[in-house]
């Protein structure tokens, strides 16, 4: 007798979790433009801005990165922009690209900054990561005693960026606002439309959980 009582049992149990699963994944289909939008804006600092003693520019996107930190620049929000210098590239070594830095360079100075006031912070073989930029950043801190820094990166890299500036320069007095670059093409409210826009927020997602875990 309890027997077929516990199997149907079983078999409500089963079907409810079925009906709830259904459910959820019903709701998280009517939703998704909501919750895809979510996850990409917990990707992204973008803090009110205000004057700083530096603008520090990180590598990577030239088409974008250097354009946003020329217009603070213009706009006087600090009298000085800091990029370090990319690690060399095969081709940069054979003669046949610049150096990504180099372009960043050219494009700043295209746009209106005086070529003095930026500062390419020279580093043997370049650097190869936003934790190899921090460490150049803390070095130049260090030596000029300046504290301000108005941090300049693409939208869906500000929050590594910060944490990885915060937990490098950990113990050195630093004021850090973080200015997100938007994309180009895309943006959190339609990233999973473009190839590009998958690509960037996937990418992302994996370094910040890789670098929570290596470097916490």
């Amino acid at each position: 007798m309890n027997k077929p009582r516990s199997r149907r049992t079983g078999r409500l149990g089963l079907l409810a979790a079925g009906s709830l699963l259904v459910a959820a994944l019903g709701l998280a289909f009517v939703f998704r433009g909501r919750l895809l939008t979510a996850a990409a804006e917990t990707l992204v600092v973008d803090d009110p801005l205000r004057p700083a003693d530096v603008i520090f520019v990180l590598n990577g996107d030239y088409n974008t990165r250097p354009f946003r930190a020329a217009e603070l620049y213009r706009q006087g929000l600090a009298p000085r922009i800091l990029i370090a210098r990319s690690e060399v590239q095969p081709a940069e070594k054979l003669g046949l690209a610049p150096n990504e830095t180099d372009i960043a360079v050219a494009v700043m100075i295209k746009l209106g900054v005086p070529a003095q006031a930026i500062t390419v912070l020279p580093v043997p073989g370049g650097v190869t990561s936003t934790f190899d930029e921090a460490a150049q950043l803390r070095s130049y801190l260090q030596a000029t005693k300046l504290r301000r820094v108005l941090l300049v990166t693409s939208a869906f890299h500000t929050r590594r960026a910060r944490w990885v500036i915060e937990k490098e320069l950990a113990g050195v007095p630093l004021e850090l606002e973080v200015c997100a670059v938007p994309y180009d093409g895309f943006d959190a409210t339609n990233w999973w439309r473009s190839e590009n826009g998958l690509i960037t927020f996937n990418n992302e997602y994996i370094k910040l959980f890789y670098y929570y875990w290596k470097y916490r």
